[in-house]
């Protein structure tokens, strides 16, 4: 009698319709006992820097070498020496094709030919897409109903074939794990392995190796496979150097894990590229030895580190991106006068998304403000506000003027009028004139 997953499998030699065990049983047992034996070895294999080092030579022929520079405005303004490494500037916009690239290379030709699965949404998807391209293996990724048709749409201009199947991502990983027994596709995941790690990790050897006076390292955090490579290259590269992990405050899954805390893991969020509820355990393997903290931010601290980098460095990052120069917006202080290195893992943000955040920063720093202005209904009151923008040097964006709002008087009227300023100051001494002329303001939208 042999028991598997509480199923009884009975061997009768009494009659001649013999119970036997099927074929397909046998195959489950046998991915079974295989999938937990190379998580095992997995787990007990010692990733080196060497190992990495190997790995980024391997890489080179279709991985950029990203800048890392010193932010010179930024750091003025923070008290803070910062260098970037400007992984948005990757092939696919992202980090993740390095992951996958060592990952693809690791397979043996039975493998390659038998093609390669994913679940993803985002970036992975993407840098998988690319890199199998690349290499003439078949690529198969499997998203959730709902993805934004830019994702899909570049995972396919990248050589993706897309499968939409699931209402979420855990019905999306479920349809891979069946797509692996059904079809021998090869599972490329996008943080739980080995050699995904050990591509992550050529980014920290590439920074300090560019940069080697770094003294604080922050790594965005979402399953973990970006910071565990990161964190075992930069210690090995330096051993005096602190690696400090960075999530977003909604998926606090790494300082659930490391301070044994059950904080819940839910929420929209603009750093989605790393909403993960749960860190993978080969990384954590290595998180454990090599990372020194992790410090949670906020979506407005996100959102404001998206519009700095805008501004002064004229770069486009996503959420997750952003998330190191969040960091140290939230806890200036914590970081002041040290060297750190930030990773801007990515740059694939809505493009409507970043118009909103590039404009509620113009309105939160006092640069374009719409005013709700309460006037007498009667000829030459607009030519008195025109005149005061006019002769303060103020832009005019948009006027909305209406006789009929319902909590007026009838002699009365109210005007909406947007203006962009130089800044705050130059705001309030326009709003000062205004109400000198007996015009009631009111600032509308504040953030």
């Amino acid at each position: 009698m042999i028991l598997f997953k509480s199923k009884t499998v009975i061997f009768s030699q009494k009659t001649n319709n013999t119970i036997c065990i099927h074929h397909y049983i046998w195959q489950s047992f046998i991915l079974a006992i295989t999938h937990y034996k190379l998580k095992y070895i997995e787990l007990t294999m010692k990733l080196t820097l060497d190992d990495i080092i190997d790995v980024h030579k391997k890489i080179s022929k279709n991985v950029k070498w990203t800048e890392t520079s010193y932010s010179s405005s930024i750091s003025e303004k923070l008290g803070i020496n910062i260098f970037f490494k400007f992984e948005n500037r990757q092939n696919t916009g992202a980090f993740k094709v390095r992951g996958s690239y060592s990952k693809l290379l690791s397979l043996s030709d039975h493998e390659r030919s038998s093609g390669v699965v994913a679940m993803s949404a985002g970036n992975h998807a993407q840098g998988l897409a690319f890199i199998s391209n690349k290499m003439d293996i078949n690529s198969n990724i499997v998203m959730p109903e709902g993805t934004p048709f830019t994702k899909i749409r570049r995972t396919k201009n990248f050589g993706g074939n897309v499968i939409i199947k699931g209402s979420d991502l855990d019905e999306s990983y479920q349809h891979v794990q069946d797509l692996i027994e059904d079809k021998g596709f090869i599972e490329v995941h996008p943080y739980n392995d080995l050699n995904v790690i050990s591509g992550q990790g050529t980014i920290s050897y590439e920074m300090l190796s560019d940069c080697n006076e770094i003294d604080v390292l922050l790594i965005p955090v979402g399953g973990g496979g970006l910071i565990a490579g990161c964190a075992l290259a930069a210690k090995e590269m330096n051993e005096n150097i602190k690696v400090i992990g960075v999530e977003s405050d909604l998926y606090p899954s790494l300082t659930n894990k490391m301070f044994n805390k059950k904080i819940k893991c839910k929420g929209s969020t603009l750093a989605e590229g790393i909403a993960v509820s749960k860190i993978g355990d080969i990384p954590f393997s290595i998180i454990k030895d090599f990372v020194d903290d992790v410090i949670t931010v906020s979506d407005k601290s996100i959102e404001r580190a998206i519009a700095m980098l805008a501004e002064h460095e004229k770069v486009v990052a996503e959420g997750a991106g952003a998330t190191g120069l969040a960091a140290l917006l939230q806890n200036t202080s914590m970081f002041k006068g040290k060297k750190v290195g930030v990773v801007i893992c990515g740059g694939n943000i809505d493009s409507k998304v970043l118009s909103s955040i590039l404009m509620r920063d113009l309105v939160r720093s006092g640069q374009v403000t719409t005013l709700g202005i309460t006037m007498p209904d009667k000829p030459g009151q607009l030519q008195i506000i025109s005149k005061i923008c006019a002769t303060n040097g103020a832009n005019v964006l948009q006027v909305e003027h209406s006789r009929f709002a319902m909590d007026l008087s009838a002699s009365l009227a109210k005007l909406n009028i947007t203006v962009e300023t130089q800044n705050s100051d130059h705001l309030n001494k326009i709003i000062e004139e205004i109400e000198r002329n007996d015009l009631p303001v009111e600032i509308e939208g504040l953030i």
